[in-house]
């Protein structure tokens, strides 16, 4: 894998290493192989996630549906 999809890995919150001290169990991880076999492993921490965003709020996005009809 390029340097260069690596670093879109990274604009997201993947990191190639943890912070000193901190807890393996709060990070998920994602292994990918560049060009040459070399297995990387990136790093992104849970709680900097964003799950929630209003593209999931199906209560809304039916109500908007149901008020156009």
């Amino acid at each position: 894998m390029s340097d260069k999809k690596i670093s879109s890995f990274e604009k997201i919150g993947y990191q190639k290493s943890i912070p000193k001290g901190s807890d393996i169990d709060n990070f998920e991880t994602i292994s990918v192989t560049n060009k040459n076999g070399e297995k990387i492993i990136l790093y992104r921490d849970k709680e900097d996630r964003n799950e929630i965003d209003e593209t999931i709020n199906f209560k809304e996005s039916w109500d908007v549906f149901n008020s156009l009809l």
